[in-house]
């Protein structure tokens, strides 16, 4: 059997564990409904997305409005790869320099590495196998960029996130059998009124092995919201010493939550940190 089936059944498996759909519930989609966390599994299952490895969540932010469920860029890709009318996708940044030209659908976009003038936006095109012309997709940058975090122009990677919203649009609307009525993570701009939603982002990295879980990656957080506890705090301070983590190392693993010190941390990102830490711990 081949790692990659192997994968594949041992999220099947996760979705259908009763201890481990607990445990989804309480990371990743802990006000739902009954019915509103059936749903969530059942897209789960037949995306065959791994919520602990950041590529699906849910979230709830009022009782009187349905769920939402979450899609993280690499979720898109892997649930349109694996389905069966996959043919491809592509997409790229694009600047006021270069030359940029759709014509019936077709994309023709050259530039050179230099001198590529401000960031426009993103496009993506994707094609199903039987079908005769691919989606195509245009994000303009002034639609999402929030100006800062990983949107700022002088500090972050716009680009990079401009070109996650268009991909994840694109192969949504391609994969509208599947993947229709989720959202993605970057899809979000900050609200102009005084009132803030709670992120929808859990930080969540892979845990397999330390390299993995200290691999930094690329989220954007608009929204105000709580700060990570003193007791949490506390305890992740606990567990960088009890696991002999070196400065590299803890730096690392802020990195990957996209902070640069502890008190940055969320709520919610501390406690997942808490929750790698812990398994780490465990191995």
């Amino acid at each position: 059997m081949t790692n990659a089936m192997t994968t594949v059944n041992d999220v099947l498996m996760m979705w259908e564990n009763k201890e481990q759909l607990q445990e989804i519930r309480k990371l990743f989609a802990p006000k739902l409904s009954d019915s509103e966390f059936q749903f969530f599994v059942g897209l789960g299952k037949a995306s065959r997305l791994n919520p602990f490895t950041r590529e699906i969540w849910a979230v709830k932010y009022q009782e009187s409005q349905p769920a939402q469920v979450f899609i993280g860029r690499d979720g898109y890709r892997k649930a349109a790869q694996a389905h069966p009318e996959y043919d491809f996708h592509q997409a790229d940044a694009v600047y006021e320099n270069d030359e940029y030209e759709v014509v019936n659908g077709v994309v023709h976009h050259k530039y050179k590495l230099s001198n590529r003038g401000k960031l426009v936006g993103a496009y993506c095109v994707a094609k199903r196998h039987k079908s005769s012309r691919p989606i195509y997709v245009f994000c303009e940058l002034s639609e999402y960029s929030t100006g800062r975090s990983l949107w700022n122009t002088q500090t972050g990677k716009p680009a990079t996130m401009i070109k996650k919203v268009a991909e994840s649009q694109c192969l949504r609307a391609c994969f509208q059998d599947l993947l229709g009525g989720t959202y993605a993570e970057e899809e979000e701009w900050e609200e102009k009124g005084d009132k803030k939603a709670e992120s929808p982002r859990p930080a969540f990295q892979q845990n397999d092995e330390l390299k993995d879980l200290f691999t930094p990656t690329i989220i954007d957080e608009p929204f105000e919201h709580p700060k990570a506890t003193d007791e949490q705090l506390k305890e992740i301070e606990g567990l960088f010493t009890e696991l002999a983590l070196t400065d590299d190392r803890i730096t690392k693993a802020l990195i990957s939550h996209e902070v640069s010190c502890l008190e940055e941390l969320t709520e919610t990102k501390a406690k997942i940190l808490i929750y790698q830490l812990n398994k780490l711990k465990s191995n």
